[in-house]
């Protein structure tokens, strides 16, 4: 599968999540699947949601799992 769909996967799973971070390893095939390249804070918005890059060796994540604490 490649990261865009895993994206789309995310954003349906998790629709009330404000961001989304994609690993680094994805991050420019996503960049380049969606046509857009990361705005001066290194976003792009896809689906209405802000997308970052989130690091390398990182998991798909949507901004509902940021900030728990366990």
């Amino acid at each position: 599968m490649d990261v865009r769909v895993l994206v789309d996967i995310a954003i349906d799973e998790d629709p009330r999540a404000p961001c989304l971070w994609v690993p680094s390893e994805g991050w420019a095939e996503f960049c380049a699947a969606i046509d857009q390249r990361p705005n001066l804070i290194g976003a792009v918005i896809y689906r209405n949601k802000t997308i970052r890059d989130g690091g390398p060796l990182t998991d798909i994540v949507t901004g509902s799992d940021q900030g728990r604490r366990a």
